[in-house]
């Protein structure tokens, strides 16, 4: 019985040893953390039915209460049996993968263990089903301790439920009985503690590579923080200038060879080289629009480790996160100009006293005419109150306060300006950020009109337009005026910033990488429109 258990030690060795080598793997070392990857499945069940059947190949053959050593078993005689290991392979499916997959590696085991014939076959092909079984509903009480050393001994003592189980079966069910309790007798003890301590070692191995990926993993941590502390003040830079800075520092502190920003699927920026092996790191916003990603190569596919993977896909997170933290806050800061000019507009003395001298000189002579100028004045006042605290609002509402602007405005000039407009009333209810029209309004009037000799003429349009497959609204505003060379021009006037601050926010909202387009003519007019694209809460 003690060279019994020798032997068996070896055999048993020799399988902890093989286990090992094979959890080195990538795809196994990543499913068999319980975070890990559930598409490796079926390479788990496949290496461990493989794993059970070699448990019982490189068993001992016993008969007529002896055993011979040997190498390898091919086949076993009517009255023989083998004292194996394939117990280790399907409890540690079960404990691993759970109750389903403990029973598909122990179906395996016991169809090929009763493959080999002999007169406990029955028992013992019949014995691994329940031992995957145990396996799996011992599962959830090995996770909860899995990292503390009460795991191993947990894992001993199913091994020994294990064994006994299959102890029982044999007895209850293997004739003649007096053979079936000899073989027990003979194979009881060292089958048991051979097999319950391969289970107990798998998991001090086991226990020892989930400790080196948590130490690996915490450095990778420590270092995604360390790099997000980084770039996190770049990010606040122009984004081509925060996009080179982030791609120097990324290849700088990931010491990769190569670290390149790709948009559209072109390279914008270069740090070092390329290689074959490569991880990307996409940017995205809250709405899952991806405005880019990084590259980072690296000189071996070995460094494209799961624990490395795992710590740059964070980093992406955490990059994201960073811009879309500063675009929220940049546009916060662009919609609180808005509103603060919009309000300066509102109040603006010199509009105001236009306005009010227009009303006091119709009173007497237009008194219906000035009570309507009362109320586009209130109108215009009111939403320009409301719409300055929000993101996006309805056409409708700019439109209708581009209207009563204009209404304003006209009373005071007559003749000397015409609006037109082209509205298509289906795409009035389609959310834009708020002063994106009005501005554009002003912007004609001030620089376009006010110098011009001839009759000005306005024309808003507000159409649906298809380019290509993406739908969109394409809102315009010209005029006849003086024209313009270019914006830049207008950058110290209060409706040139205006024009700028409009310019950002569309790119906020649409991605555009030239928000506003603006085509002008000397002495011939201007015309700057813009294209409202499809939005993932839009209807358009």
């Amino acid at each position: 019985m003690f060279h019994l258990m020798i032997d068996m030690l070896e055999r048993v060795g020799f399988l902890i040893a093989a286990a090992f080598v094979f959890s080195r793997s990538k795809w196994m070392r990543s499913y068999m953390s319980y975070q890990g990857d559930r598409r490796n499945h079926w390479r788990f069940l496949v290496f461990f039915s493989l794993y059970s059947i070699l448990g019982t190949y490189s068993g001992v053959e016993v008969s007529q209460y002896a055993y011979r050593p040997a190498p390898w078993i091919e086949s076993v005689s009517p009255t023989a049996a083998i004292a194996n290991s394939r117990t280790v392979g399907v409890i540690i499916a079960g404990l691993l993968g759970g109750v389903k997959s403990g029973l598909i590696v122990g179906a395996v085991a016991g169809l090929h263990r009763l493959s080999l014939g002999g007169f406990v076959a029955v028992a013992c092909a019949l014995a691994p089903v329940l031992q995957g079984l145990l396996g799996g509903l011992c599962r959830n009480a090995l996770k909860k301790r899995f990292r503390n050393m009460s795991s191993v001994t947990l894992a001993f003592v199913v091994g020994i439920v294990g064994e006994s189980l299959q102890m029982t079966l044999i007895l209850l069910l293997s004739k003649p009985w007096d053979e079936a309790f000899g073989l027990v007798a003979l194979i009881g003890i060292p089958q048991t503690i051979a097999n319950s301590t391969g289970v107990a070692m798998f998991f001090m191995v086991y226990n020892t590579i989930e400790s080196e990926e948590d130490r690996i993993g915490n450095e990778h941590a420590r270092k995604a923080l360390h790099i997000a502390d980084m770039t996190m003040p770049l990010w606040k830079m122009d984004l081509a200038d925060a996009i080179r800075a982030i791609t120097a520092t990324l290849h700088e502190e990931t010491l990769a060879v190569g670290a390149f920003f790709y948009k559209n699927g072109k390279e914008q920026v270069m740090e070092g080289r390329k290689t074959p092996y490569w991880i990307d790191l996409p940017i995205e916003t809250q709405m899952n629009k991806q405005i880019g990603h990084f590259r980072l190569f690296y000189l071996r596919q070995q460094d494209d480790s799961p624990s490395r993977r795992r710590m740059l896909n964070s980093l992406a997170q955490l990059l994201s996160q960073q811009y879309t933290f500063v675009e929220a806050e940049r546009h916060s800061q662009l919609l609180a100009d808005a509103e603060i000019r919009s309000l300066q507009a509102q109040m603006s003395p010199h509009f105001m006293f236009n306005v009010l001298n227009t009303v006091k000189s119709f009173i007497r002579t237009k008194p219906e005419d000035a009570r309507q100028l009362v109320m586009h004045l209130s109108k215009w006042m009111r939403n320009n109150m409301n719409n300055s605290s929000k993101t996006l609002v309805p056409i409708r509402d700019e439109l209708e306060m581009v209207t009563a602007y204009l209404t304003l405005t006209k009373a005071r000039l007559g003749d000397q300006l015409h609006f037109v407009t082209d509205i298509d009333e289906q795409v009035l209810d389609k959310q834009i950020p708020p002063f994106s029209i009005q501005p554009l309004v002003e912007n004609a009037l001030v620089h376009g009109l006010k110098n011009s000799n001839r009759a000005g003429v306005l024309k808003l349009s507000i159409k649906q337009e298809m380019e290509g497959d993406e739908p969109g609204i394409r809102i315009s505003v010209e005029d006849n005026g003086v024209g313009m060379q270019t914006l830049q021009q207008q950058q110290e006037e209060h409706v040139g910033i205006a024009l700028n601050n409009i310019e950002q926010r569309l790119r906020y909202h649409y991605g555009a990488e030239q928000a506003l387009e603006i085509e002008s003519k000397r002495n011939e007019g201007t015309k700057i429109s813009f294209k409202v694209r499809r939005q993932p809460w839009d209807g358009l």
